[in-house]
């Protein structure tokens, strides 16, 4: 695993590990090193799980995220025009990539939402699985009010989860919405007290640390891939997916503990 700098603090305790955003500063604006470490971390998560069998994603302070660190301005340095087709690189292999990194991960993954979630800091919410928002967490799309376009997936992302028709207003309007209409609409899992937020989020990651590693990366995978193909795609995959689960030690343990009438207990394998 590489090891995190300053502005991501890292984790790993009884299978989950815990990624904190430290940029309390900036309102945990995501700026390049950041994001980079945050890919560099899941690739070698990706590759090399090991002990880990849940992520929970959080950040000190206030706020979860409040998008992308722009404060750098949008110039090269000196003031000189960036390269042709430098945004579009930039993005692909930073706010791009950690979306879709986040959203394959075959580890479930918890993000603990407080304060204001918006842009960058949305998209990266809503790539994780399960998402503990406190009573008074806002969330915003605020492209619109900065005369930019949506980028690091929201295009996509929103209407998945909340229609075309709620994701055009976040989007055209740039105004926040808080918790219990984020929730209402279908775009976060779970509201709890401010108080209540940390513990909540922690107690689902070590629910799902404890799940049938496997069959869980596999459901998940179903539920994204299924999104985009027919049914009759979809259930060939599911029958994929079953082949493969039926051969872990997870689910002969889940069958046994069904004959035996007692809870199961998974090893991740």
């Amino acid at each position: 695993m590489a090891e995190p700098t300053d502005a991501l603090l890292a984790d790993t305790r009884d299978g989950i590990l815990t990624l904190t955003i430290n940029r309390p500063h900036v309102g945990n604006a995501l700026d390049g090193p950041t994001v980079l470490e945050l890919i560099s971390v899941l690739a070698d998560l990706a590759a090399d799980p090991g002990a880990v069998r849940a992520v929970l994603l959080r950040s000190e302070g206030t706020h979860f995220c409040t998008g992308a660190d722009i404060s750098g301005g949008a110039g090269g340095r000196g003031g000189e025009r960036p390269a042709v087709g430098h945004m579009v690189r930039t993005l692909r292999t930073g706010p791009h990539r950690l979306v879709e990194m986040l959203w394959n991960c075959r580890l479930p993954v918890v993000a603990e939402l407080t304060g204001r979630t918006s842009g960058l800091g949305l998209h990266v919410a809503l790539s994780c699985d399960v998402t503990v928002a406190a009573e008074s967490a806002t969330f915003a799309e605020p492209f619109v009010r900065r005369g930019f376009n949506v980028d690091s997936g929201g295009s996509w992302l929103l209407p998945r989860f909340v229609g075309l028709t709620r994701a055009k207003r976040l989007l055209y309007t740039g105004a926040a919405i808080d918790s219990a209409t984020a929730f209402d609409w279908g775009l976060i899992s779970e509201v709890v007290a401010d108080d209540e937020a940390g513990s909540r989020a922690a107690e689902m990651a070590a629910e799902l640390a404890t799940g049938p590693t496997f069959a869980l990366g596999t459901m998940k995978h179903l539920l994204h891939r299924n999104l985009v193909v027919d049914l009759p795609d979809a259930m060939a995959e599911e029958a994929h997916g079953i082949e493969l689960s039926i051969r872990s030690d997870d689910f002969k343990e889940g069958m046994k503990a069904f004959v035996e009438k007692r809870p199961p207990e998974f090893t991740g394998r």
